[in-house]
């Protein structure tokens, strides 16, 4: 949205809104942030700080997180119920947990 400049859709409605707006999702913005996170799993894995199942399940977990952000940046943030630092918290802690229960299970 803001990076590009193209019109923003609602995560929760997908009804249109400006660039920048609390829960506001673009198509290049979600490739992007997705892109972004298979990019820090891959440094990850080449400095030897994560396996490829462990850069698979936190490029996973962060592009939730990401989704996480925007959702509640919508339903919380927008209302002006709750802060940016605490959709911050929320959506890390949302990404934590993701990370946590996918290498569980596939452990």
């Amino acid at each position: 949205g803001q990076a590009f400049r193209t019109q923003a859709r609602l995560i929760t409605t997908f009804e249109l809104v400006p660039a920048g707006t609390d829960g506001g999702i673009t198509p290049w913005g979600t490739l992007c942030g997705t892109v972004a996170a298979f990019v820090v799993g891959l440094v990850c894995v080449v400095a030897g700080l994560l396996s490829w199942k462990g850069m698979l399940i936190a490029s996973v977990a962060g592009t939730l997180g990401m989704f996480a952000d925007s959702y509640l940046g919508a339903l919380l943030e927008r209302r002006a119920w709750i802060g940016n630092d605490a959709v911050n918290f929320l959506s890390t802690t949302v990404a934590a947990l993701v990370a946590i229960s996918c290498a569980a299970w596939l452990h």
